[in-house]
């Protein structure tokens, strides 16, 4: 969308960077925001948003309206007798074979490597606690039975 509002002279810039033009700003407002919470710049994103008008999806009819070829360039730009022999390229990931035993020994590593420092903290202040609660409970009940 972004791309067709620019060609159409409502947006300049490049993906990720796109400011309103004169004609977009009839139709459009900009709004800047940022955290602004200090420090690192890193850690003070800033970003803007548009709001776009109801009359925008009229005027960007129109100017469609006024060259329809340019919608369908990319389509229209082939002629007709080398249209039948064009090729499409088609992807398929032919490699539907299940990870080897090696490939699933790493991927086990690699996530017991990640959450072995939050186990024994775990274990300690959630498990261990709920466990004796429960069985304090129990062995509680079992006695006035």
């Amino acid at each position: 969308m972004n791309e067709l509002l620019k060609k159409h002279g409502y947006l300049y810039g490049i993906p990720g960077a796109y400011g309103l033009t004169e004609k977009g700003q009839q139709f459009a407002e900009e709004q800047y925001h940022s955290r602004g919470t200090g420090g690192y710049a890193q850690y003070n994103p800033h970003w803007e948003t548009r709001t776009w008008n109801d009359e925008t999806a009229a005027a960007l009819k129109a100017d469609l309206e006024a060259d329809p070829r340019e919608v369908r360039a990319d389509v229209d730009d082939v002629p007709a007798d080398e249209a039948d022999d064009f090729e499409y390229e088609t992807y398929e990931d032919d490699d539907d074979s299940p990870p080897s035993w090696v490939e699933v020994a790493i991927g086990g590593a690699l996530v017991a490597a990640a959450f072995a420092p939050h186990v024994k903290p775990f274990w300690k202040t959630k498990v261990k606690p709920a466990a004796k609660k429960w069985r304090e409970k129990l062995t509680t009940q079992g006695r006035t039975t």
